[in-house]
Protein backbone atom coordinates (compact mmCIF):
# COMPACT_ATOMS: atom_id res chain seq x y z
CA UNK A 1 0.00 0.00 0.00
CA UNK A 2 2.45 2.51 0.72
CA UNK A 3 4.98 1.83 -2.27
CA UNK A 4 1.89 1.50 -4.14
CA UNK A 5 1.27 5.65 -2.65
CA UNK A 6 5.00 6.91 -2.79
CA UNK A 7 4.85 5.23 -6.76
CA UNK A 8 1.40 7.40 -7.54
CA UNK A 9 2.97 10.53 -5.62
CA UNK A 10 6.19 10.56 -7.73
CA UNK A 11 3.84 10.07 -10.77
CA UNK A 12 1.95 13.07 -10.24
CA UNK A 13 4.63 14.93 -8.69
CA UNK A 14 6.71 14.13 -12.61
CA UNK A 15 3.71 14.77 -14.50
CA UNK A 16 3.45 18.33 -12.54
CA UNK A 17 7.24 19.30 -12.92
CA UNK A 18 6.63 18.18 -16.77
CA UNK A 19 3.73 20.33 -17.20
CA UNK A 20 5.50 23.29 -15.17
CA UNK A 21 8.48 22.56 -17.05
CA UNK A 22 6.50 22.85 -20.70
CA UNK A 23 5.05 25.67 -19.92
CA UNK A 24 8.39 28.16 -18.78
CA UNK A 25 9.40 26.86 -22.18
CA UNK A 26 6.86 27.75 -23.81
CA UNK A 27 6.82 31.04 -22.18
CA UNK A 28 10.33 31.41 -22.64
CA UNK A 29 10.77 30.20 -25.86
CA UNK A 30 12.58 33.13 -26.87
CA UNK A 31 15.41 32.74 -24.83
CA UNK A 32 17.66 29.73 -25.97
CA UNK A 33 18.41 27.36 -24.09
CA UNK A 34 22.46 27.82 -24.72
CA UNK A 35 21.73 31.37 -23.81
CA UNK A 36 19.93 30.72 -20.34
CA UNK A 37 23.04 28.23 -19.74
CA UNK A 38 25.07 30.55 -20.34
CA UNK A 39 23.75 33.13 -17.72
CA UNK A 40 23.46 30.17 -15.22
CA UNK A 41 26.94 29.73 -15.75
CA UNK A 42 27.79 33.08 -15.11
CA UNK A 43 25.94 33.59 -11.75
CA UNK A 44 27.12 30.01 -10.08
CA UNK A 45 31.24 31.49 -11.27
CA UNK A 46 30.78 34.22 -9.77
CA UNK A 47 28.68 33.49 -6.58
CA UNK A 48 32.03 30.94 -5.71
CA UNK A 49 34.37 33.52 -6.82
CA UNK A 50 32.86 36.27 -4.62
CA UNK A 51 32.01 33.73 -1.50
CA UNK A 52 35.89 32.71 -2.20
CA UNK A 53 37.26 35.97 -2.24
CA UNK A 54 34.54 37.37 0.86
CA UNK A 55 32.97 40.25 -1.55
CA UNK A 56 29.34 40.65 -1.27
CA UNK A 57 27.20 42.77 -2.99
CA UNK A 58 23.82 44.79 -1.84
CA UNK A 59 20.62 43.04 -1.97
CA UNK A 60 18.27 44.24 -4.62
CA UNK A 61 14.76 45.54 -3.87
CA UNK A 62 12.10 42.61 -2.89
CA UNK A 63 10.67 41.47 -6.41
CA UNK A 64 7.80 39.70 -5.03
CA UNK A 65 5.25 42.25 -5.91
CA UNK A 66 7.11 41.89 -9.69
CA UNK A 67 6.14 38.11 -9.81
CA UNK A 68 2.85 38.48 -8.80
CA UNK A 69 2.48 40.98 -11.63
CA UNK A 70 3.86 38.86 -14.04
CA UNK A 71 1.81 35.98 -13.28
CA UNK A 72 -1.16 37.78 -13.18
CA UNK A 73 -0.36 38.71 -16.81
CA UNK A 74 0.34 35.40 -17.69
CA UNK A 75 -2.89 33.91 -16.55
CA UNK A 76 -5.01 36.70 -18.25
CA UNK A 77 -3.19 35.98 -21.68
CA UNK A 78 -3.55 32.20 -21.23
CA UNK A 79 -7.58 33.20 -20.66
CA UNK A 80 -8.34 36.14 -22.64
CA UNK A 81 -9.69 36.00 -26.05
CA UNK A 82 -7.16 35.42 -29.03
CA UNK A 83 -5.24 38.75 -29.81
CA UNK A 84 -2.08 40.73 -30.79
CA UNK A 85 -1.62 41.54 -26.80
CA UNK A 86 -2.50 37.86 -25.22
CA UNK A 87 -0.09 36.42 -27.96
CA UNK A 88 3.27 38.56 -27.85
CA UNK A 89 2.91 40.56 -24.39
CA UNK A 90 3.99 36.69 -22.48
CA UNK A 91 7.08 36.71 -24.91
CA UNK A 92 7.66 40.42 -24.42
CA UNK A 93 7.94 40.02 -20.44
CA UNK A 94 9.46 36.59 -20.29
CA UNK A 95 12.30 37.95 -22.82
CA UNK A 96 12.46 41.55 -20.86
CA UNK A 97 12.76 39.42 -17.60
CA UNK A 98 16.03 37.41 -18.99
CA UNK A 99 17.50 40.40 -20.17
CA UNK A 100 17.12 42.26 -16.73
CA UNK A 101 18.47 38.97 -15.17
CA UNK A 102 21.33 38.84 -17.45
CA UNK A 103 22.21 42.11 -16.83
CA UNK A 104 22.48 42.02 -13.23
CA UNK A 105 24.17 38.69 -13.37
CA UNK A 106 27.01 40.19 -15.58
CA UNK A 107 27.01 43.56 -13.33
CA UNK A 108 27.76 40.50 -9.98
CA UNK A 109 30.08 38.52 -12.38
CA UNK A 110 32.29 41.84 -13.46
CA UNK A 111 33.01 42.80 -9.96
CA UNK A 112 33.67 38.67 -8.66
CA UNK A 113 36.26 38.17 -11.49
CA UNK A 114 37.89 41.96 -10.99
CA UNK A 115 38.91 40.00 -7.39
CA UNK A 116 41.47 38.01 -9.83
CA UNK A 117 43.47 41.00 -9.42
CA UNK A 118 45.38 40.34 -12.67
CA UNK A 119 47.91 42.95 -13.92
CA UNK A 120 46.67 46.39 -15.23
CA UNK A 121 46.84 46.54 -19.04
CA UNK A 122 46.91 50.15 -19.49
CA UNK A 123 50.57 50.50 -20.77
CA UNK A 124 49.12 47.74 -23.54
CA UNK A 125 46.46 50.02 -24.36
CA UNK A 126 48.03 53.03 -24.83
CA UNK A 127 50.89 51.23 -27.09
CA UNK A 128 47.79 50.38 -29.35
CA UNK A 129 46.59 53.69 -29.36
CA UNK A 130 49.46 54.96 -30.60
CA UNK A 131 50.14 52.29 -33.31
CA UNK A 132 46.71 53.54 -34.63
CA UNK A 133 47.89 56.95 -34.65
CA UNK A 134 45.44 58.37 -32.30
CA UNK A 135 45.96 60.64 -29.21
CA UNK A 136 43.28 59.97 -26.62
CA UNK A 137 44.34 63.86 -24.67
CA UNK A 138 43.78 65.92 -27.55
CA UNK A 139 40.94 64.27 -28.74
CA UNK A 140 38.85 65.11 -25.61
CA UNK A 141 40.11 68.52 -25.66
CA UNK A 142 38.63 69.07 -29.55
CA UNK A 143 35.10 67.32 -27.96
CA UNK A 144 35.46 69.37 -24.13
CA UNK A 145 35.90 72.82 -26.54
CA UNK A 146 32.51 72.34 -28.52
CA UNK A 147 29.42 72.02 -26.24
CA UNK A 148 27.06 70.80 -28.57
CA UNK A 149 28.95 67.65 -29.30
CA UNK A 150 30.29 67.20 -25.65
CA UNK A 151 26.23 66.89 -25.19
CA UNK A 152 25.30 64.81 -28.57
CA UNK A 153 28.22 62.23 -27.78
CA UNK A 154 26.88 62.30 -24.16
CA UNK A 155 23.09 61.63 -24.53
CA UNK A 156 24.49 58.67 -27.48
CA UNK A 157 26.04 57.11 -24.87
CA UNK A 158 23.68 57.34 -22.13
CA UNK A 159 21.33 55.80 -24.58
CA UNK A 160 22.88 51.87 -24.01
CA UNK A 161 20.19 50.80 -22.12
CA UNK A 162 17.16 51.51 -24.04
CA UNK A 163 19.07 50.32 -27.00
CA UNK A 164 19.41 47.02 -24.95
CA UNK A 165 15.53 46.82 -24.71
CA UNK A 166 15.16 48.01 -28.41
CA UNK A 167 15.30 44.55 -30.06
CA UNK A 168 12.96 43.11 -27.55
CA UNK A 169 10.31 45.41 -28.05
CA UNK A 170 10.95 45.53 -32.24
CA UNK A 171 11.08 42.04 -32.90
CA UNK A 172 7.98 40.60 -30.26
CA UNK A 173 5.94 43.82 -32.17
CA UNK A 174 6.76 42.15 -35.65
CA UNK A 175 6.60 38.67 -34.18
CA UNK A 176 10.10 37.50 -35.44
CA UNK A 177 10.56 35.23 -32.74
CA UNK A 178 13.77 33.51 -34.72
CA UNK A 179 15.25 36.99 -34.71
CA UNK A 180 14.49 37.79 -31.10
CA UNK A 181 16.17 34.27 -30.38
CA UNK A 182 19.63 34.94 -32.14
CA UNK A 183 19.45 38.44 -30.28
CA UNK A 184 18.76 37.24 -26.95
CA UNK A 185 21.73 34.41 -27.44
CA UNK A 186 24.40 36.67 -29.19
CA UNK A 187 23.77 39.37 -25.99
CA UNK A 188 24.65 36.62 -23.57
CA UNK A 189 28.01 35.75 -25.36
CA UNK A 190 29.15 38.94 -25.88
CA UNK A 191 28.41 39.58 -22.31
CA UNK A 192 30.22 36.70 -20.83
CA UNK A 193 32.99 37.29 -23.21
CA UNK A 194 33.22 40.92 -22.08
CA UNK A 195 33.68 39.87 -18.46
CA UNK A 196 36.08 36.66 -19.58
CA UNK A 197 38.09 39.29 -21.13
CA UNK A 198 37.76 42.38 -19.11
CA UNK A 199 39.08 39.97 -16.02
CA UNK A 200 42.25 38.53 -17.95
CA UNK A 201 43.07 41.98 -19.39
CA UNK A 202 41.82 44.58 -16.79
CA UNK A 203 42.48 48.57 -16.76
CA UNK A 204 41.88 51.35 -15.42
CA UNK A 205 40.55 53.51 -18.50
CA UNK A 206 42.35 56.21 -20.12
CA UNK A 207 40.93 59.02 -17.95
CA UNK A 208 42.71 58.43 -15.11
CA UNK A 209 46.00 59.57 -16.57
CA UNK A 210 45.11 62.88 -16.58
CA UNK A 211 43.66 65.67 -14.30
CA UNK A 212 39.84 65.76 -15.39
CA UNK A 213 39.28 68.95 -13.43
CA UNK A 214 41.34 69.96 -17.05
CA UNK A 215 37.59 69.80 -18.73
CA UNK A 216 34.66 72.10 -18.78
CA UNK A 217 31.81 69.83 -20.72
CA UNK A 218 33.43 66.46 -20.15
CA UNK A 219 32.03 64.82 -17.56
CA UNK A 220 33.61 61.07 -17.62
CA UNK A 221 29.92 59.63 -16.65
CA UNK A 222 30.75 56.21 -17.44
CA UNK A 223 34.79 55.82 -16.80
CA UNK A 224 35.88 53.08 -13.87
CA UNK A 225 35.48 53.82 -10.56
CA UNK A 226 39.01 53.92 -9.44
CA UNK A 227 38.44 53.41 -5.79
CA UNK A 228 36.00 50.36 -6.75
CA UNK A 229 38.87 48.80 -8.43
CA UNK A 230 41.68 49.18 -6.01
CA UNK A 231 39.26 47.81 -3.26
CA UNK A 232 38.40 44.87 -5.79
CA UNK A 233 41.90 44.21 -6.39
CA UNK A 234 42.76 43.87 -2.79
CA UNK A 235 42.25 40.38 -1.04
CA UNK A 236 40.34 41.66 2.49
CA UNK A 237 36.93 40.87 2.49
CA UNK A 238 34.60 43.78 0.78
CA UNK A 239 30.49 45.02 0.80
CA UNK A 240 29.73 47.83 -1.89
CA UNK A 241 26.09 49.93 -1.33
CA UNK A 242 24.11 50.20 -3.80
CA UNK A 243 24.67 53.42 -4.40
CA UNK A 244 28.33 53.09 -5.61
CA UNK A 245 27.96 50.13 -8.15
CA UNK A 246 29.27 51.11 -11.40
CA UNK A 247 30.81 49.86 -14.52
CA UNK A 248 34.33 48.43 -14.38
CA UNK A 249 34.79 47.01 -18.12
CA UNK A 250 37.50 48.73 -19.87
CA UNK A 251 38.66 46.39 -22.64
CA UNK A 252 36.42 45.68 -24.28
CA UNK A 253 33.80 48.40 -24.53
CA UNK A 254 30.69 46.76 -23.84
CA UNK A 255 28.70 50.36 -24.78
CA UNK A 256 30.49 49.61 -27.79
CA UNK A 257 29.08 46.32 -27.61
CA UNK A 258 25.71 46.87 -27.41
CA UNK A 259 26.09 49.59 -29.98
CA UNK A 260 26.85 47.35 -32.84
CA UNK A 261 24.41 44.68 -31.38
CA UNK A 262 21.44 46.46 -31.62
CA UNK A 263 21.64 47.78 -35.41
CA UNK A 264 23.00 44.23 -36.83
CA UNK A 265 19.78 42.72 -35.04
CA UNK A 266 17.67 45.39 -36.55
CA UNK A 267 19.50 45.68 -39.76
CA UNK A 268 16.34 44.52 -41.82
CA UNK A 269 14.14 46.46 -39.99
CA UNK A 270 15.36 49.44 -42.50
CA UNK A 271 14.27 52.58 -40.93
CA UNK A 272 15.13 51.96 -36.98
CA UNK A 273 18.78 50.64 -38.43
CA UNK A 274 19.10 53.63 -40.43
CA UNK A 275 18.18 55.48 -37.20
CA UNK A 276 20.38 53.30 -35.00
CA UNK A 277 23.73 53.56 -37.18
CA UNK A 278 23.43 57.68 -36.72
CA UNK A 279 23.27 56.76 -32.73
CA UNK A 280 25.15 54.47 -32.30
CA UNK A 281 28.36 56.59 -34.89
CA UNK A 282 28.02 58.89 -31.63
CA UNK A 283 27.88 56.06 -28.99
CA UNK A 284 31.31 54.69 -29.99
CA UNK A 285 33.07 58.13 -30.15
CA UNK A 286 30.79 59.06 -26.81
CA UNK A 287 32.50 55.92 -25.31
CA UNK A 288 36.21 57.47 -25.65
CA UNK A 289 35.42 60.46 -24.21
CA UNK A 290 32.36 60.15 -21.64
CA UNK A 291 33.89 56.59 -20.67
CA UNK A 292 37.38 57.51 -20.91
CA UNK A 293 37.70 54.18 -22.93
CA UNK A 294 40.82 54.07 -24.67
CA UNK A 295 40.05 54.18 -28.71
CA UNK A 296 40.74 50.61 -29.08
CA UNK A 297 38.01 49.57 -26.29
CA UNK A 298 35.03 50.37 -28.77
CA UNK A 299 37.39 49.07 -31.80
CA UNK A 300 37.31 45.67 -29.54
CA UNK A 301 33.51 45.85 -28.63
CA UNK A 302 32.75 45.88 -32.30
CA UNK A 303 34.61 43.15 -33.06
CA UNK A 304 32.83 40.78 -30.32
CA UNK A 305 29.31 42.27 -31.04
CA UNK A 306 29.88 40.36 -34.65
CA UNK A 307 31.64 37.45 -33.83
CA UNK A 308 28.95 36.90 -30.86
CA UNK A 309 26.27 37.33 -33.63
CA UNK A 310 27.79 35.20 -36.04
CA UNK A 311 28.09 32.62 -33.66
CA UNK A 312 24.59 33.17 -32.20
CA UNK A 313 23.17 32.74 -35.76
CA UNK A 314 25.67 29.36 -36.21
CA UNK A 315 23.83 27.62 -33.16
CA UNK A 316 20.58 29.20 -33.76
CA UNK A 317 20.22 27.58 -37.46
CA UNK A 318 22.26 24.35 -36.54
CA UNK A 319 19.32 24.00 -33.72
CA UNK A 320 16.42 24.30 -36.63
CA UNK A 321 17.95 21.74 -38.52
CA UNK A 322 18.60 19.27 -35.48
CA UNK A 323 15.07 19.99 -33.80
CA UNK A 324 13.08 17.65 -36.69
CA UNK A 325 15.77 14.67 -36.71
CA UNK A 326 16.69 14.38 -32.69
CA UNK A 327 13.19 15.61 -31.15
CA UNK A 328 14.81 17.04 -28.04
CA UNK A 329 12.07 15.79 -26.37
CA UNK A 330 10.85 19.09 -23.55
CA UNK A 331 12.15 22.24 -26.24
CA UNK A 332 10.38 20.58 -29.22
CA UNK A 333 7.22 19.93 -27.09
CA UNK A 334 7.13 23.26 -25.40
CA UNK A 335 7.52 24.69 -29.20
CA UNK A 336 4.32 22.53 -30.57
CA UNK A 337 2.28 23.44 -27.83
CA UNK A 338 3.07 27.31 -28.68
CA UNK A 339 1.94 26.16 -31.89
CA UNK A 340 -1.17 24.74 -31.55
CA UNK A 341 -2.75 26.53 -28.85
CA UNK A 342 -1.68 30.20 -29.99
CA UNK A 343 -3.73 31.24 -33.36
CA UNK A 344 -2.16 31.42 -36.52
CA UNK A 345 0.45 34.87 -36.65
CA UNK A 346 3.54 35.12 -38.31
CA UNK A 347 5.10 33.84 -34.87
CA UNK A 348 3.76 30.62 -35.42
CA UNK A 349 4.64 30.45 -38.78
CA UNK A 350 8.19 31.15 -38.30
CA UNK A 351 8.17 28.56 -35.04
CA UNK A 352 6.71 26.40 -37.54
CA UNK A 353 10.04 26.87 -39.85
Amino acid sequence: MHSMFFCTSLHVSRRFYDLCLDHLRSRFVAVPSAAARLSLAMLASAYVGAKATGMTLPSFPDPSLFFVAVVALDLYCRFASPSFVSRAAPIFVYSLIYVVATSLVGIFASYATQRLAMPLQDELFLSLDRWLGVDWLAFAHYVDDRPLLAKWLREAYSSMTMQIIAPVVVLVALERIGELRVYLLAFAIALTATIVIAAVLPASSAVTLVDDSLFHELRFGGRTPLDHLSRLRESAPLNFASSTIGGLLSFPSFHAVVGALTPLSLRTVRPAFYFLCVVDIALMVGTVTEGGHYFVDPIGGVALAYLSYRMAQRIERRRSRSIPCIGDAIGYRAERLMIENAHPSPLCRELER
